[in-house]
Formats: C-alpha cells, structure tokens, sequence
C-alpha cells in the first residue's frame, strides 16, 4: 500500500476514506516517513486475502474475502503452521522461543469462502503462524498476503 511508516491509528472519515497515522517510533518499518496522516480510498476492487482466522474447538475457521478454488483449500500442503512464544520480560520484544511445527489432521471446506483446520499440538498463550502458500481463489488469484498469526490466549470449548 506504500504507507510512509508504521501504523499506530486508524479512523474512517465520514465521506469513506480510512485516515492512518504512522510514524517510526524508532522501530523498523518499510516506510522511510518518520511520522505523518495519510488517507486511502477503496478501489473497488476487492482483493484476495484471509478476512478472519477464528479458534475453533481443536484448530481455526478462516474466512476468505473471495470464494476459494476447491482444490487448493482442502489440500493439506495449501498450509504450513506452527506456533511459539516470546520471553516475558521489562525490555521491549525477544527472539521466538520454544518453537514447534505443528500438524494439520483434516481441512475441509465448509463453503465458498470458509475453510475449517483440524491441527493438532495447539498451544495456550501461544502465537500461532499459519502460511497459505497454496490456496487460490476461484478466479486463480493468489492470496495478497500468504501468511496469518493468532496468539491463541485461551482454548476454544467444545461445542
């Protein structure tokens, strides 16, 4: 999108465009601003992209924002997952720790734009980092962005 820094707000106006306020704060970012107000308007196009990736008993709900092709959404290898954790402490971030891979045991795909994943090895106060490689929409687009986190705070109950 070309933002000129980190986003730290967003708000909509009340003519539709969305307001972002970046800025570095002295940490990393693609932008090479330092801080600013910026406005994007909608395309109208609507892109290829995970809407929502929900805990579920046993694993997660993703919820696409174009039908999904069959295929590749229940293809095992469309996904890869794993999750870890980072040191608790007073100083800012930390190195992932106690990273694990993690299993799929069934996807299926519950209509045009919902896919459920069995996985198995969930862990509580977790993130949790799944990649998409594979899936396509219906059109055959790919996925704008291939990759999603979920800190899994607290296991969904069984329904």
């Amino acid at each position: 999108m070309g933002l000129a820094s980190g986003v730290t707000r967003v708000c909509w106006g009340t003519d539709g465009p969305l307001f972002i306020g970046v800025t570095n704060r002295g940490w990393g970012s693609r932008g090479q601003g330092t801080y600013g107000l910026q406005r994007v308007r909608w395309n109208g196009a609507t892109p290829f992209e995970l809407r929502e990736m929900r805990a579920v008993a046993g694993g997660f709900e993703l919820e696409f924002t174009l039908p999904v092709e069959e295929t590749s959404a229940v293809d095992p290898a469309s996904y890869r997952m794993s999750s870890y954790t980072y040191e608790l402490h007073e100083e800012y971030g930390s190195a992932k720790m106690d990273e694990r891979p993690l299993a799929l045991t069934s996807v299926a795909r519950i209509d045009a734009t919902h896919v459920r994943l069995a996985v198995d090895g969930l862990r509580s106060g977790y993130v949790h980092e799944l990649h998409l490689p594979g899936i396509r929409a219906a059109s055959g687009a790919a996925l704008l962005h291939e990759r999603a986190y979920y800190t899994l705070v607290e296991m969904p109950p069984a329904r």
